[in-house]
């Protein structure tokens, strides 16, 4: 089980090599912006990455759910 305090509230979904997937913590999101991101790496990827590592260490987890959101957006990934 998850460490809630390392989970996000909401999950968010995202559309991954074609499938659904469903995000519900920094960790993984950090993951997939680390190993499996499917579109170029700007500004918006270095911020989401930054975040959600603080995060995994401690921090606030919202300021890297709204900044892997804002990635995912722009990477034309997100779902919901």
């Amino acid at each position: 089980m998850l460490d809630t305090l390392h989970t996000w509230e909401r999950p968010l979904t995202i559309t991954l090599n074609g499938e659904p997937l469903v995000v519900v913590a920094p960790a993984q999101a950090r993951n997939i912006l680390l190993l499996d991101w499917p579109a170029e790496r700007g500004d918006k990827h270095k911020i989401a990455s930054d975040l959600c590592l603080a995060a995994m260490e401690g921090a606030n987890p919202e300021p890297a759910y709204l900044a892997f959101m804002d990635a995912t957006i722009e990477a034309g990934i997100f779902v919901e």
